[in-house]
């Protein structure tokens, strides 16, 4: 389970309606942008995206070249572009998250994931990021009014709503009960299981902890952690862009010049913008064949190692 889940949504819904106004963008990204958003909301949430994404990239590329495009090829150049959010997603917040927490971000998910993280510093990383989610959720999905979040998704529930979602979980399990064996591969069966737990990750996020910082935020943490300030500054220009195409307005061409022209932000959300539609451009630079590699690093170090091979 990854942290700042509604933040990676959220970078997707907004970099699929600035690339629409980015002319450097491939027509076909934008198409599959607007009319393969759920798999793309798949890919925001999709990990190890360096090591999957080229190959992938590359036989979409010689089959729509081919002229042998499908369904599932559309679907899956969505995942693609979906996953290219999610790691600008990455690079912007896992410094800012890594500042404001005092501990390494890379650092602190292995150790959740392992459980070998100290309570402490595992409690104030997932309250920063909390807060953040709730910010995106109240600007980006306007409190639960924008699709496909609704005002359900952070509500505090009641007693009769808490047994309602032990329901809902229940019929998950109940739904396994019906098929209640898995058929490995009985030639590789080591290889096949190893897979299988690898694909199992813990789930160690407290929800319960992101409704309660929706629903009663902490003025004093709110300022502390930067939400509106280092995280989410709502007069950043990307940010200004993106709430002005939501809500139906023309980006006027003084905005236009700031978000694709001079590329500003002012803020990390602002900034996972612009590394978002950096990433698409590269995409499309790859797509015609113009650039040799699909360029889309998660942190400062993958970019060093690229920049450094050329």
């Amino acid at each position: 389970m990854m942290s700042d889940m509604v933040t990676h949504w959220a970078s997707f819904e907004d970099c699929r309606r600035l690339a629409q106004l980015d002319d450097a963008i491939d027509p076909l990204f934008k198409e599959m942008l607007a009319a393969q958003a759920d798999a793309g909301r798949l890919g925001t949430i999709v990990t190890g995206g360096n090591t999957w994404m080229p190959p992938l990239t590359a036989k979409l590329r010689d089959r729509h070249e081919a002229g042998n495009w499908t369904g599932a090829d559309a679907r899956n150049l969505a995942l693609v572009l979906g996953c290219l959010i999610h790691q600008a997603c990455d690079f912007a917040m896992k410094p800012l998250l890594s500042r404001t927490s005092g501990h390494d971000w890379n650092k602190m998910q292995a150790d959740m994931a392992s459980g070998a993280a100290a309570k402490e510093s595992q409690s104030v990383t997932q309250e920063i990021s909390a807060y953040y989610d709730a910010e995106v959720f109240r600007q980006v999905y306007l409190a639960g009014s924008a699709e496909p979040l609704n005002r359900f998704f952070l509500t505090e529930v009641s007693a009769q709503g808490a047994e309602f979602e032990r329901f809902v979980r229940a019929t998950f399990q109940r739904a396994l009960l019906s098929s209640h064996t898995l058929k490995p591969d009985m030639d590789n069966f080591e290889a096949w299981v190893a897979n299988l737990f690898a694909k199992v990750q813990p789930l160690y996020l407290d929800v319960d902890l992101w409704v309660r910082v929706y629903n009663h935020p902490d003025p004093a943490k709110i300022a502390a952690y930067g939400v509106r300030t280092d995280f989410y500054d709502p007069s950043d220009p990307s940010i200004l862009a993106a709430r002005a195409l939501q809500a139906g307005t023309i980006v006027d061409p003084g905005l236009h010049a700031q978000v694709f022209g001079k590329r500003a932000f002012r803020c990390a959300y602002g900034e996972v913008l612009q590394v978002g539609l950096d990433y698409l451009r590269n995409a499309t630079r790859y797509w015609r064949h113009e650039a040799p590699v699909l360029a889309s690093p998660n942190d400062v170090h993958q970019k060093a190692a690229l920049e450094k091979a050329g």
